[in-house]
């Protein structure tokens, strides 16, 4: 939240017309250039988080109605009440994991029932957020008043939409999750500036543009019994095609999009009230972000489970890793964004805050992949593959109570419901959503007049999730290719949708333990 003395904090309020001097520039130069050498210096490794952030800016006070610069992402209006030169840097760190226990299938049919068994696959992902470039739980941005209350512009990058995931295979053994996701790392790195405009009295609009970049990798397994019809039971681990595909990480591997955020913000005695829209990804179909796929490969099939090294496409090029000659083009959706929020300050210092978004995704909500080269026909793997996910729309409400407890210390604590975005028997290892529960507690620390230091904590519960059917079909495949790939017949309309895969049928479990720390420096 803002640093300065404020009426809604229990603090002096400035005179009419009274601007805090700034401090000379190159202060603030040299805390935008140590700013950039953390992130150049940080080490570079990063695992799992959720596909949405929920604490953009990290977890603490931030919202729709707060002046700080985490306003970029929650609501470009309320930056007008930040003054002077304002940087933030924060970083929240997640320690997250996803329990899959499927369910037993009928060894013929593939479809739950008593038969084969499979061992519990477990994801332990652990993030921090000092990446370069930028990786997820990563928020830095600086501010400026153009023209004193009137005027704010501003620029953060961030990491809203994250789906990182890598399961753990038994040893010897089959990964039970293989046909859904063996793993994933995909980023969306937006890149916004601001401007918030003080209109009559206390009622504020802003506008935040900004440019999402878009690149990651995924990996899974495509069965290819439909193709060869020769396979003896409904999942042959020895008929398995492993496919890897994916860009770089880095900056230059992305694909670039653009988003448009706007709200407002107005305040009347000792209630404020917030609200901003986020749109999907513009110009493209649907909302959606494209990875330009040019590191990726296709794992030969059959191969021996147990193989440690196990057989590859070699490619017309001599390469006998597979790489250089398939290409993937790998499309998919993300949600537009609506926040609101009141706060209501019963007495100087003390704030009661209720805020709520909704996550809206398009319809058939899916990872479409397209296949291009040589490798794919030598593996019996079709050149379009659809997975599944099926995300709708979310509910995310808190309440958050904050206070000043001195001059310089703030202490408060929140409570976040979130809906789940799918349905139990949608459910699957490539998309694990449940009911989720949130008890946060965060501090803020002014050392100086010029320094801020926030931290916060956040323990997230899913509700076990207990799929006892599931929308996926694992016979449809076979059915479309017997029928030569019509698709007035229902296996092959499955498969279009990404519903012909193994049954994502059983119990799924899911916790993660949040914590962040940001630092505010005002000028």
């Amino acid at each position: 939240m803002s640093l300065l003395f404020d009426r809604r904090l229990g603090h002096r309020p400035r005179a009419a017309g009274e601007r805090r001097p700034r401090e000379p520039l190159p202060r603030f130069a040299i805390a935008v250039g140590a700013v950039l050498l953390v992130l150049a210096f940080a080490n570079r490794t990063a695992r799992a988080v959720t596909l949405d952030d929920p604490h953009v800016g990290g977890i603490g006070f931030s919202g729709p109605t707060t002046g700080d610069l985490a306003a970029v992402y929650w609501n470009p209006a309320a930056l007008g009440l930040m003054h002077g030169w304002n940087v933030t840097l924060a970083g929240t760190a997640t320690m997250a994991s996803t329990t899959v226990s499927r369910a037993p299938i009928d060894a013929t049919t593939g479809r739950p029932g008593p038969g084969a068994n499979f061992p519990d696959a477990r994801a332990v992902d652990r993030s921090q957020p000092f990446t370069w470039p930028p990786g997820p739980g990563t928020f830095a941005g600086f501010s400026v008043d153009a023209g004193g209350d009137r005027l704010t512009l501003a620029f953060a990058t961030y990491m809203p939409f994250v789906d990182r995931s890598t399961y753990e295979a038994t040893p010897g053994q089959a990964l039970a999750t293989r046909y859904h996701r063996i793993s994933a790392d995909l980023r969306n790195l937006a890149l916004v500036a601001a401007i918030a405009v003080r209109f009559a009295g206390d009622f504020r609009w802003g506008f935040a543009p900004g440019v999402l970049l878009s690149t990651g990798r995924l990996s899974f397994t495509e069965s290819t019994c439909a193709a060869s019809g020769s396979c003896g039971q409904a999942e042959d681990p020895a008929a398995d095609a492993q496919l890897d595909l994916g860009s770089g990480l880095g900056i230059l591997s992305s694909s670039a999009a653009v988003t448009l955020a706007t709200g407002f913000y107005f305040r009347r005695r000792a209630w404020e009230f917030g609200l901003s829209y986020s749109s999907r990804p513009l110009g493209t179909i649907g909302g959606q972000v494209v990875i330009a796929g040019e590191q990726s490969q296709i794992t030969r099939a059959p191969r021996d489970v147990t193989a440690t090294t196990p057989a590859t496409v070699t490619c017309d090029n001599g390469r006998s890793d597979g790489r250089g000659c398939l290409f993937s083009d790998i499309t998919y959706k993300l949600p537009q964004m609506l926040a609101g929020s009141v706060a209501w300050h019963p007495r100087p210092g003390l704030e009661v805050a209720a805020i709520a978004r909704i996550l809206s995704f398009p319809a058939d909500d899916v990872i479409d992949i397209r296949l291009t080269g040589t490798t794919s026909a030598a593996t019996g793997v079709p050149e379009h593959i659809v997975l599944y996910r099926g995300y709708g729309t979310v509910w995310d409400t808190r309440l958050r109570v904050a206070s000043w407890v001195t001059e310089r210390v703030r202490l408060g604590a929140g409570l976040r419901v979130e809906s789940s975005a799918l349905p139990a028997e949608a459910v699957s290892p490539a998309a694990v959503d449940g009911r989720k529960v949130e008890p946060t507690a965060m501090i803020l620390v002014r050392p100086t007049r010029h320094i801020g230091l926030a931290a916060g904590y956040g323990f997230t519960y899913m509700l076990p999730v207990t799929a006892s059917s599931s929308v996926f079909d694992p016979t449809a495949a076979k059915a479309c290719a017997d029928t030569g790939g019509d698709l007035s017949g229902s296996p092959c309309l499955l498969r279009r949708e990404g519903l012909a895969r193994g049954t994502a049928a059983g119990t799924y479990h899911r916790f993660a333990h949040t914590f962040s720390l940001s630092v505010t420096a005002q000028f």
